[in-house]
């Protein structure tokens, strides 16, 4: 049973130019140095800016609104910024398809942990 809740005025994600600044513009530049053939060092920096600027933006939104999700996302993408940061600096050894791992982690993760939760337990805490 879906638990429908009106949208909280102080949810960030209630504010088209904020969702599209502070969440869209990091996943588009994340998915487009995971696609293009840049160098490490671009990719590693533009990763763990994008997932860290999306994980502070989760914390905060969780505790201006208490948005569910944000709650469980915003742990996902600072892990995802460490890892991110960690591979790229030869630390982390995920292999040669260590930049694969690291996006289908996040996007299996913020699938799962944006849409299960809010469905079955409703939008805000």
């Amino acid at each position: 049973m879906r638990i429908t809740t009106p949208v909280h005025p102080r949810d960030i994600l209630a504010s088209f130019p904020l969702v599209v600044a502070i969440f869209w513009v990091p996943i588009l530049a994340i998915a487009v140095t995971g696609y293009l053939p840049v160098g490490g060092a671009v990719r590693t920096a533009v990763w763990t800016a994008g997932c860290l600027l999306r994980g502070a933006a989760c914390f905060a939104n969780a505790m201006r609104c208490g948005r569910l999700h944000c709650y469980l996302t915003g742990p996902l993408f600072l892990l995802g910024g460490l890892a991110s940061l960690f591979y790229g600096l030869g630390l982390l050894p995920l292999g040669k398809t260590g930049w694969g791992i690291i996006g289908y982690a996040l996007l299996a993760g913020v699938v799962l942990l944006t849409y299960l939760p809010e469905h079955f337990l409703g939008r805000y805490r």
